[in-house]
Protein backbone atom coordinates (compact mmCIF):
# COMPACT_ATOMS: atom_id res chain seq x y z
CA UNK A 1 0.00 0.00 0.00
CA UNK A 2 1.23 3.33 -0.92
CA UNK A 3 0.60 4.98 2.34
CA UNK A 4 2.27 2.07 4.49
CA UNK A 5 5.65 1.88 2.73
CA UNK A 6 8.18 4.63 3.61
CA UNK A 7 8.61 5.86 -0.20
CA UNK A 8 4.83 5.84 -0.55
CA UNK A 9 5.00 8.22 2.93
CA UNK A 10 7.78 10.02 1.36
CA UNK A 11 5.56 11.04 -1.95
CA UNK A 12 2.87 12.05 0.06
CA UNK A 13 4.59 14.36 2.00
CA UNK A 14 6.02 15.58 -1.05
CA UNK A 15 2.90 16.50 -2.46
CA UNK A 16 1.38 17.33 0.35
CA UNK A 17 4.24 20.34 0.73
CA UNK A 18 3.71 21.01 -2.25
CA UNK A 19 0.09 21.34 -1.92
CA UNK A 20 0.43 23.55 1.05
CA UNK A 21 2.90 25.75 -0.72
CA UNK A 22 0.56 26.09 -3.34
CA UNK A 23 -1.93 27.10 -1.18
CA UNK A 24 -0.10 29.54 0.30
CA UNK A 25 1.21 31.56 -2.66
CA UNK A 26 -2.59 31.60 -4.14
CA UNK A 27 -3.57 33.34 -0.82
CA UNK A 28 -0.23 35.35 -0.89
CA UNK A 29 -1.35 36.82 -4.48
CA UNK A 30 -4.71 36.98 -3.86
CA UNK A 31 -4.54 38.81 -0.32
CA UNK A 32 -4.53 42.43 -1.70
CA UNK A 33 -7.16 42.15 -3.36
CA UNK A 34 -9.33 40.21 -0.73
CA UNK A 35 -7.94 43.13 1.96
CA UNK A 36 -9.12 45.38 -0.50
CA UNK A 37 -12.74 44.04 -1.33
CA UNK A 38 -13.10 43.75 2.84
CA UNK A 39 -11.82 47.90 2.87
CA UNK A 40 -14.58 48.57 0.13
CA UNK A 41 -17.09 46.63 2.17
CA UNK A 42 -16.36 48.05 4.81
CA UNK A 43 -16.21 51.56 3.71
CA UNK A 44 -20.07 50.91 2.21
CA UNK A 45 -21.50 50.31 5.67
CA UNK A 46 -19.81 52.64 7.00
CA UNK A 47 -21.40 54.84 4.60
CA UNK A 48 -24.80 53.61 5.02
CA UNK A 49 -24.70 54.32 8.61
CA UNK A 50 -23.25 57.78 8.65
CA UNK A 51 -26.24 57.74 5.73
CA UNK A 52 -28.30 56.93 8.51
CA UNK A 53 -26.71 59.52 11.38
CA UNK A 54 -27.04 62.46 8.97
CA UNK A 55 -30.58 61.90 8.25
CA UNK A 56 -31.65 62.15 11.49
CA UNK A 57 -29.28 64.15 13.15
CA UNK A 58 -27.67 66.63 10.67
CA UNK A 59 -30.28 67.34 7.70
CA UNK A 60 -32.73 69.22 9.48
CA UNK A 61 -29.90 72.55 8.63
CA UNK A 62 -27.44 70.81 5.79
CA UNK A 63 -30.59 70.04 4.02
CA UNK A 64 -31.69 66.12 3.42
CA UNK A 65 -29.52 66.25 0.31
CA UNK A 66 -26.33 67.94 1.74
CA UNK A 67 -27.21 71.39 0.22
CA UNK A 68 -27.57 73.35 3.63
CA UNK A 69 -30.20 75.80 3.79
CA UNK A 70 -30.64 79.85 3.78
CA UNK A 71 -28.83 81.31 6.65
CA UNK A 72 -29.18 78.07 9.03
CA UNK A 73 -26.03 76.13 7.87
CA UNK A 74 -23.56 75.39 4.92
CA UNK A 75 -24.40 72.70 2.53
CA UNK A 76 -21.55 69.91 2.37
CA UNK A 77 -22.60 68.06 -0.73
CA UNK A 78 -20.40 71.24 -2.15
CA UNK A 79 -17.61 71.21 -4.88
CA UNK A 80 -16.02 74.59 -2.70
CA UNK A 81 -15.85 72.16 0.35
CA UNK A 82 -14.34 69.39 -1.36
CA UNK A 83 -11.26 71.89 -2.69
CA UNK A 84 -12.29 72.04 -6.29
CA UNK A 85 -11.95 75.52 -7.62
CA UNK A 86 -14.28 76.70 -10.54
CA UNK A 87 -11.82 79.26 -11.47
CA UNK A 88 -8.75 78.06 -10.24
CA UNK A 89 -6.63 76.84 -13.24
CA UNK A 90 -7.60 80.78 -14.63
CA UNK A 91 -6.43 82.11 -11.64
CA UNK A 92 -2.93 79.51 -11.82
CA UNK A 93 -2.55 80.74 -15.41
CA UNK A 94 -2.81 84.42 -14.71
CA UNK A 95 -0.34 84.00 -12.00
CA UNK A 96 2.49 81.98 -13.94
CA UNK A 97 1.99 84.86 -16.63
CA UNK A 98 2.22 87.46 -14.21
CA UNK A 99 5.15 86.41 -12.80
CA UNK A 100 7.08 85.52 -16.17
CA UNK A 101 6.16 89.13 -17.11
CA UNK A 102 7.87 90.56 -13.98
CA UNK A 103 10.80 88.37 -15.10
CA UNK A 104 10.96 89.17 -19.13
CA UNK A 105 10.42 92.97 -17.89
CA UNK A 106 13.28 92.94 -15.74
CA UNK A 107 15.34 91.59 -17.77
CA UNK A 108 14.23 93.63 -20.93
CA UNK A 109 15.07 96.75 -18.36
CA UNK A 110 18.59 95.66 -17.39
CA UNK A 111 19.78 95.10 -20.98
CA UNK A 112 18.33 98.53 -22.39
CA UNK A 113 20.28 99.47 -19.52
CA UNK A 114 23.40 97.74 -20.46
CA UNK A 115 22.65 98.68 -24.39
CA UNK A 116 22.92 102.66 -22.99
CA UNK A 117 25.67 102.47 -20.64
CA UNK A 118 27.75 105.61 -21.52
CA UNK A 119 30.50 104.72 -19.28
CA UNK A 120 30.96 101.12 -20.23
CA UNK A 121 29.32 100.36 -23.30
CA UNK A 122 28.76 97.16 -25.15
CA UNK A 123 30.82 95.96 -27.63
CA UNK A 124 29.20 95.83 -31.20
CA UNK A 125 28.95 91.47 -30.70
CA UNK A 126 27.31 92.25 -27.31
CA UNK A 127 24.90 94.88 -28.78
CA UNK A 128 24.41 92.26 -31.51
CA UNK A 129 22.95 89.80 -28.31
CA UNK A 130 21.09 92.08 -26.71
CA UNK A 131 19.14 93.45 -29.69
CA UNK A 132 18.64 89.54 -30.66
CA UNK A 133 17.40 88.96 -26.84
CA UNK A 134 15.32 92.18 -26.74
CA UNK A 135 13.62 90.75 -29.70
CA UNK A 136 12.88 87.53 -28.17
CA UNK A 137 11.62 88.95 -24.96
CA UNK A 138 9.25 91.51 -27.00
CA UNK A 139 7.48 88.14 -28.60
CA UNK A 140 7.75 86.60 -24.80
CA UNK A 141 5.80 89.28 -23.29
CA UNK A 142 3.32 89.44 -25.96
CA UNK A 143 2.43 85.86 -25.46
CA UNK A 144 2.05 85.94 -21.56
CA UNK A 145 0.29 89.19 -21.88
CA UNK A 146 -2.28 87.56 -23.94
CA UNK A 147 -2.02 84.65 -21.37
CA UNK A 148 -3.36 87.07 -18.82
CA UNK A 149 -6.20 88.77 -20.81
CA UNK A 150 -7.66 85.35 -21.90
CA UNK A 151 -7.47 83.78 -18.85
CA UNK A 152 -8.98 87.15 -17.30
CA UNK A 153 -11.65 86.90 -19.64
CA UNK A 154 -12.23 83.51 -19.14
CA UNK A 155 -12.44 83.82 -14.96
CA UNK A 156 -14.72 86.68 -15.69
CA UNK A 157 -17.00 84.87 -18.08
CA UNK A 158 -17.04 81.73 -15.54
CA UNK A 159 -17.75 83.66 -12.44
CA UNK A 160 -20.84 85.10 -14.22
CA UNK A 161 -22.40 82.00 -15.22
CA UNK A 162 -21.90 80.96 -11.20
CA UNK A 163 -23.34 84.55 -10.50
CA UNK A 164 -26.12 82.62 -8.51
CA UNK A 165 -23.78 81.08 -6.39
CA UNK A 166 -21.42 84.00 -5.60
CA UNK A 167 -25.33 85.07 -4.30
CA UNK A 168 -25.54 82.15 -2.17
CA UNK A 169 -21.98 82.76 0.01
CA UNK A 170 -19.46 81.19 -3.05
CA UNK A 171 -16.61 83.61 -2.76
CA UNK A 172 -18.13 86.18 -0.58
CA UNK A 173 -17.19 89.58 -0.38
CA UNK A 174 -15.94 89.18 -4.09
CA UNK A 175 -17.30 92.21 -5.17
CA UNK A 176 -15.02 94.18 -3.06
CA UNK A 177 -12.16 92.91 -4.78
CA UNK A 178 -10.73 96.15 -7.01
CA UNK A 179 -8.01 95.36 -8.78
CA UNK A 180 -9.71 92.31 -10.92
CA UNK A 181 -7.79 93.53 -14.29
CA UNK A 182 -4.46 93.60 -11.86
CA UNK A 183 -1.42 91.81 -14.01
CA UNK A 184 1.02 92.00 -10.92
CA UNK A 185 2.62 88.72 -9.41
CA UNK A 186 0.75 90.32 -5.92
CA UNK A 187 -2.53 91.60 -6.31
CA UNK A 188 -5.90 91.62 -4.63
CA UNK A 189 -7.46 88.75 -6.98
CA UNK A 190 -3.85 86.43 -6.37
CA UNK A 191 -4.69 87.04 -2.49
CA UNK A 192 -8.36 86.54 -2.73
CA UNK A 193 -8.57 83.25 -4.92
CA UNK A 194 -5.62 81.83 -2.61
CA UNK A 195 -7.56 82.41 0.54
CA UNK A 196 -10.99 81.50 -1.07
CA UNK A 197 -10.38 79.13 -4.35
CA UNK A 198 -11.38 76.25 -1.70
CA UNK A 199 -13.06 75.79 2.09
CA UNK A 200 -9.89 74.83 3.91
CA UNK A 201 -7.93 77.59 2.08
CA UNK A 202 -10.51 80.30 3.47
CA UNK A 203 -10.55 78.82 6.87
CA UNK A 204 -6.96 78.90 7.11
CA UNK A 205 -7.02 74.68 7.59
CA UNK A 206 -3.58 73.38 7.34
CA UNK A 207 -4.60 69.19 7.21
CA UNK A 208 -7.00 67.37 5.16
CA UNK A 209 -10.57 67.38 4.18
CA UNK A 210 -11.53 64.01 6.46
CA UNK A 211 -9.41 65.86 9.46
CA UNK A 212 -11.18 68.89 9.01
CA UNK A 213 -15.03 67.50 9.15
CA UNK A 214 -14.22 65.12 11.98
CA UNK A 215 -12.47 67.93 14.06
CA UNK A 216 -15.72 70.16 13.73
CA UNK A 217 -18.02 67.14 14.26
CA UNK A 218 -16.33 66.41 17.64
CA UNK A 219 -16.00 69.65 18.79
CA UNK A 220 -19.28 71.63 17.42
CA UNK A 221 -19.24 75.02 16.16
CA UNK A 222 -19.23 76.86 19.60
CA UNK A 223 -20.67 80.31 18.92
CA UNK A 224 -22.17 79.78 15.21
CA UNK A 225 -25.68 80.93 16.36
CA UNK A 226 -24.23 84.18 15.97
CA UNK A 227 -22.98 83.70 12.45
CA UNK A 228 -26.06 81.78 10.88
CA UNK A 229 -29.28 83.83 12.56
CA UNK A 230 -31.54 80.77 11.54
CA UNK A 231 -29.69 78.08 13.67
CA UNK A 232 -29.22 77.44 17.31
CA UNK A 233 -25.77 76.39 16.27
CA UNK A 234 -24.07 73.48 15.84
CA UNK A 235 -23.23 71.39 19.08
CA UNK A 236 -20.52 69.19 19.54
CA UNK A 237 -21.37 65.65 18.45
CA UNK A 238 -18.54 63.30 19.98
CA UNK A 239 -19.07 61.68 23.02
CA UNK A 240 -15.32 62.76 24.28
CA UNK A 241 -16.80 66.79 24.15
CA UNK A 242 -20.10 65.81 26.04
CA UNK A 243 -22.22 64.89 22.71
CA UNK A 244 -24.02 61.72 22.19
CA UNK A 245 -22.20 60.02 19.34
CA UNK A 246 -19.39 57.29 19.57
CA UNK A 247 -16.04 58.02 17.76
CA UNK A 248 -16.82 55.23 14.86
CA UNK A 249 -20.51 57.34 14.64
CA UNK A 250 -18.51 60.10 13.98
CA UNK A 251 -15.83 58.17 11.68
CA UNK A 252 -19.50 57.04 10.05
CA UNK A 253 -20.66 60.30 9.43
CA UNK A 254 -17.58 61.65 7.60
CA UNK A 255 -17.36 58.73 5.57
CA UNK A 256 -20.75 59.86 4.30
CA UNK A 257 -19.89 63.12 4.29
CA UNK A 258 -16.53 62.30 1.97
CA UNK A 259 -18.69 60.02 -0.31
CA UNK A 260 -20.22 62.91 -1.96
CA UNK A 261 -17.15 64.30 -3.54
CA UNK A 262 -16.91 64.23 -7.67
CA UNK A 263 -13.28 65.23 -7.40
CA UNK A 264 -12.54 66.10 -10.72
CA UNK A 265 -15.63 65.89 -12.07
CA UNK A 266 -18.38 68.85 -10.53
CA UNK A 267 -19.91 71.24 -12.58
CA UNK A 268 -21.02 74.56 -12.41
CA UNK A 269 -24.22 73.07 -12.07
CA UNK A 270 -22.94 71.54 -8.80
CA UNK A 271 -22.26 75.07 -7.65
CA UNK A 272 -25.64 76.53 -8.54
CA UNK A 273 -27.58 73.24 -6.15
CA UNK A 274 -26.03 74.21 -3.28
CA UNK A 275 -28.24 76.47 -1.11
CA UNK A 276 -26.09 77.90 0.98
CA UNK A 277 -21.84 78.10 1.25
CA UNK A 278 -20.31 78.49 3.95
CA UNK A 279 -19.17 82.06 5.39
CA UNK A 280 -15.44 82.69 5.86
CA UNK A 281 -15.18 84.20 9.66
CA UNK A 282 -17.88 84.63 12.19
CA UNK A 283 -17.41 88.66 11.52
CA UNK A 284 -17.79 87.92 8.07
CA UNK A 285 -13.96 89.42 7.43
CA UNK A 286 -11.64 87.71 4.96
CA UNK A 287 -7.60 87.26 5.30
CA UNK A 288 -5.65 89.69 3.88
CA UNK A 289 -2.74 87.13 2.73
CA UNK A 290 -2.52 83.20 1.60
CA UNK A 291 -2.69 80.87 4.69
CA UNK A 292 0.65 79.50 5.82
CA UNK A 293 1.94 76.39 4.49
CA UNK A 294 2.05 73.05 6.91
CA UNK A 295 5.58 73.07 8.10
CA UNK A 296 6.50 69.36 6.59
CA UNK A 297 8.42 66.43 7.88
CA UNK A 298 12.01 67.22 7.65
CA UNK A 299 13.09 67.95 11.28
CA UNK A 300 16.46 70.09 10.00
CA UNK A 301 14.73 71.65 7.49
CA UNK A 302 11.70 72.85 9.91
CA UNK A 303 14.79 73.74 12.41
CA UNK A 304 16.53 75.79 9.97
CA UNK A 305 13.43 77.73 8.61
CA UNK A 306 12.61 78.22 12.40
CA UNK A 307 15.98 79.64 12.63
CA UNK A 308 15.77 81.65 9.31
CA UNK A 309 12.62 83.71 9.56
CA UNK A 310 13.37 83.85 13.34
CA UNK A 311 10.22 82.66 14.25
CA UNK A 312 9.92 82.53 18.51
CA UNK A 313 7.36 80.31 20.35
CA UNK A 314 4.85 81.47 22.99
CA UNK A 315 4.55 78.87 25.68
CA UNK A 316 0.88 80.40 26.47
CA UNK A 317 0.11 80.08 22.68
CA UNK A 318 1.55 76.30 22.46
CA UNK A 319 -0.22 75.22 25.65
CA UNK A 320 -3.17 76.29 23.94
CA UNK A 321 -2.55 73.95 20.61
CA UNK A 322 -1.06 71.28 22.93
CA UNK A 323 -4.61 71.27 25.17
CA UNK A 324 -7.28 72.17 22.34
CA UNK A 325 -6.42 72.49 19.12
CA UNK A 326 -4.55 69.09 18.30
CA UNK A 327 -5.42 67.09 21.34
CA UNK A 328 -2.02 66.28 22.75
CA UNK A 329 -3.06 66.24 26.21
CA UNK A 330 -5.88 63.65 25.76
CA UNK A 331 -2.99 60.81 25.30
CA UNK A 332 -0.06 62.75 27.19
CA UNK A 333 -1.93 63.58 30.68
CA UNK A 334 -0.39 61.19 33.13
CA UNK A 335 1.01 58.80 30.87
CA UNK A 336 -2.08 57.62 29.73
CA UNK A 337 -0.98 56.27 26.52
CA UNK A 338 2.18 58.32 25.84
CA UNK A 339 4.59 59.65 27.54
CA UNK A 340 3.50 62.25 30.14
CA UNK A 341 3.39 65.68 29.62
CA UNK A 342 4.94 66.71 33.02
CA UNK A 343 9.09 66.85 32.62
CA UNK A 344 8.86 66.25 28.89
CA UNK A 345 11.88 68.35 28.28
CA UNK A 346 13.88 67.02 31.51
CA UNK A 347 13.21 63.72 30.26
CA UNK A 348 14.82 65.00 26.51
CA UNK A 349 17.58 65.96 27.83
CA UNK A 350 18.48 63.63 30.63
CA UNK A 351 17.46 60.43 29.33
CA UNK A 352 16.63 60.40 25.36
CA UNK A 353 19.79 62.44 24.44
CA UNK A 354 21.77 59.70 26.06
CA UNK A 355 20.75 57.17 23.76
CA UNK A 356 23.45 56.40 21.07
CA UNK A 357 20.57 56.63 18.04
CA UNK A 358 20.34 60.69 19.25
CA UNK A 359 24.43 61.59 19.23
CA UNK A 360 24.57 64.60 17.41
CA UNK A 361 20.61 65.62 18.53
CA UNK A 362 19.48 68.82 20.26
CA UNK A 363 16.61 68.72 22.36
CA UNK A 364 14.75 70.98 19.97
CA UNK A 365 15.65 68.43 16.75
CA UNK A 366 14.48 65.29 18.78
CA UNK A 367 10.59 67.01 20.07
CA UNK A 368 10.56 68.10 16.09
CA UNK A 369 11.39 65.05 14.96
CA UNK A 370 8.54 63.38 17.89
CA UNK A 371 5.97 65.53 16.44
CA UNK A 372 6.53 65.50 12.62
CA UNK A 373 7.91 61.62 12.29
CA UNK A 374 6.33 59.43 15.58
CA UNK A 375 7.19 56.42 14.31
CA UNK A 376 10.51 57.03 14.16
CA UNK A 377 11.31 56.26 17.73
CA UNK A 378 9.00 54.99 20.29
CA UNK A 379 9.71 55.36 23.87
CA UNK A 380 9.70 52.21 25.51
CA UNK A 381 6.59 50.73 27.05
CA UNK A 382 4.14 52.81 24.83
CA UNK A 383 2.88 51.39 21.66
CA UNK A 384 3.42 52.94 18.32
CA UNK A 385 0.67 53.78 15.81
CA UNK A 386 -1.01 55.99 18.30
CA UNK A 387 0.18 59.06 18.19
CA UNK A 388 -1.19 60.77 14.30
CA UNK A 389 1.78 60.71 11.58
CA UNK A 390 0.57 64.05 9.96
CA UNK A 391 0.84 67.03 12.31
CA UNK A 392 3.41 67.82 9.27
CA UNK A 393 0.34 68.70 7.36
CA UNK A 394 -1.81 70.04 9.78
CA UNK A 395 0.80 72.53 11.77
CA UNK A 396 2.37 75.79 10.61
CA UNK A 397 5.79 76.63 11.79
CA UNK A 398 4.84 79.14 14.05
CA UNK A 399 2.52 76.51 15.69
CA UNK A 400 5.01 74.05 15.95
CA UNK A 401 7.59 76.53 17.48
CA UNK A 402 4.60 77.89 19.77
CA UNK A 403 4.27 74.03 20.94
CA UNK A 404 8.48 73.54 21.76
CA UNK A 405 8.60 76.62 23.70
CA UNK A 406 5.42 74.91 26.35
CA UNK A 407 6.94 71.78 26.37
CA UNK A 408 10.29 73.62 27.54
CA UNK A 409 8.42 74.49 30.37
CA UNK A 410 7.71 70.87 31.73
CA UNK A 411 10.85 70.06 33.32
Amino acid sequence: MLGKSIDGKILSGIVMFVAIMILIGWVAINEEARMQSFVVQHTGRSIERGAELFASLCAECHGEEGFGQGDRAPGLNNPHLFGYDPVGEFTAAITNASRALVRFNDEMEALLSELTDSENPPSEERQSEIFARIDELEVMIEEQDAIVAESVAARAETLNQLSAAVENGLFPQWENVTDIEATTAINEVEVFFNTNGTRLAQVGWAGDLHGYIVTTLIHGRPGSDNVWLNSEGMIAWSQTAGGPLRHDQIEDLAAYILNWDKGSAWTSEDFMAVQQYGKPWSDGSLPSEPPPPPVGDNPLRILETLQAEAIEGSAVSGESLYDAKFGCTDCHRNGASAPDTVGTWTRVLTERLSEPQFAGYSAEQYVVESIVNPGAYVVDGYNSGLMPADFGTRMTSQQLADIIAFLKTQE
